[in-house]
């Protein structure tokens, strides 16, 4: 009887657990192991950085600080298997409006991202674009 007992409550708390130690994303589509667990965005994938959309960035640059914010993250179209060296189960950009501050930087490079509550990341951006009466930047992440 004891360990008929036991064994239910094992099964109680395992029931329990099950919703917590559930590896795929709630929405039931597939996920790499990058795109569920992530310390910064350098690491993050498709859906972190989505979740980050209108949230506030700092550029710095060699003249100084400039305000970005993330305007839109696009997905890439998938054109076949990708190799498992790569970090993200796939390939998108993410788009930053200029904000304003020090002057951005003429031509493409690598700058530092930073953020208030994530790891600042260093970070390729193109060079600065407009679209329509804003400014914007690209970041590709493979």
């Amino acid at each position: 009887m004891l360990l008929a007992g036991l064994g239910a409550g094992a099964f109680g708390v395992a029931a329990s657990a099950a919703p917590v130690l559930r590896l795929a994303p709630s929405s039931g589509k597939p996920a790499s192991w990058w795109d569920r667990t992530f310390l910064s965005l350098q690491a993050a994938g498709l859906a972190e950085w989505t979740s980050v959309v209108g949230q506030t960035f700092i550029l710095e640059t060699p003249a100084g600080r400039h305000g970005l914010k993330v305007a839109a993250v696009t997905a890439f179209a998938a054109s076949g298997p990708r190799p498992r060296t790569l970090g993200r189960s796939q390939a998108f950009s993410v788009a930053f409006e200029s904000l304003g501050g020090a002057p951005l930087p003429a031509g493409e490079g690598m700058y530092r991202l930073a953020h208030g509550t994530h790891p600042s990341l260093p970070i390729f951006m193109s060079a600065p674009t407009a679209f329509g009466r804003k400014t914007r930047l690209i970041a590709v992440f493979n």
